[in-house]
């Protein structure tokens, strides 16, 4: 997946972290980064009722 963010945005984030990496290293990082991108729009999503767990806490139920 291609990511959204541009190659130079990118290298600012690369730059933050104070890696040594190489320009082959950065390009591979890179085209990864779509799919990070893909995992942080689902975890942030609106989800439906049904994803929430079976069974729910209810105090004093017994």
């Amino acid at each position: 997946m291609k990511p959204m963010i541009s190659e130079d945005a990118f290298a600012v984030l690369l730059a933050q972290t104070g890696l040594p990496l190489s320009t082959e290293q950065k390009k591979t990082l890179h085209g990864a980064y779509g799919y990070v991108e893909q995992i942080a729009a689902r975890i942030s999503g609106p989800r439906p009722r049904e994803v929430e767990p079976a069974m729910i806490f209810r105090a004093g139920a017994k």
